[in-house]
């Protein structure tokens, strides 16, 4: 290779080199910009309810800042809020392929024994009718069944949680409590249980 055509290779490296710096420096800033426009939530702590009390913290987050979305589609295909206003609820991130889901909603079948379990939200991310299936096996009434309100919401939830199920503890002004992924042991699932049936406020 001569003087002059390693000479021109260099320059072609450096000028990739440079070009690659500045594609980065540009990525950085357009993240570091939009983590600034948007609060970070980290969904698996637990957000610091005090012991003693049913709510948590003005610093906990409100439900949209958590799940993302404050609405879902019920089985009518309306446009509902997610969580009843003023009702401390569990909102349990459900699909019709997850097999640790239908394991807590036999669990809690079996706890509810024909009882109605009104404070519980099954959103079911393939649609708020494909959960109905899921509570008539295992005899559980009252829930609410809701789906995502469209394919954006379906997305933002499959991408925003660790799979499913997730648990949500939402207290009675709306503010997230606590979030648990993943099929609970008992003791979690009874403190769960009892908000469900309104035994409790929080888990």
């Amino acid at each position: 290779m001569s003087p002059s055509q390693r000479t021109r290779r260099g320059v072609i490296s450096f000028s990739t080199l440079v070009l690659v710096l500045v594609a980065l420096s540009c990525t950085v800033l357009v993240v570091r910009r939009m983590t600034d426009d948007t609060p970070v939530i980290n969904l698996i702590a637990d957000h610091g309810v005090v012991a003693g009390t049913d709510t948590a913290p003005a610093t906990a987050p409100l439900v949209q800042q958590a799940i993302g979305t404050a609405t879902a589609r019920d089985v009518r295909g309306k446009v509902v809020p997610l969580v009843p206003k003023g009702e401390p609820t569990i909102v349990m991130m459900s699909s019709v392929t997850c097999s640790w889901c239908k394991r807590a909603l036999k669990d809690f079948g079996e706890m509810a024994a024909g009882r109605p379990i009104p404070h519980l939200t099954l959103l079911t991310l393939e649609g708020a009718s494909d959960g109905m299936a899921m509570l008539d096996k295992e005899s559980l009434t009252g829930a609410r069944l809701v789906g995502p309100v469209g394919s954006k919401e379906q997305v933002l939830l499959t991408f925003r949680y660790p799979g499913t199920p997730t648990f949500v503890a939402v207290d009675k002004n709306g503010r997230v409590i606590r979030t648990i992924p993943g099929y609970p042991v008992r003791p979690e699932l009874e403190r769960l249980f009892a908000v469900m049936v309104g035994d409790a406020d929080a888990p």
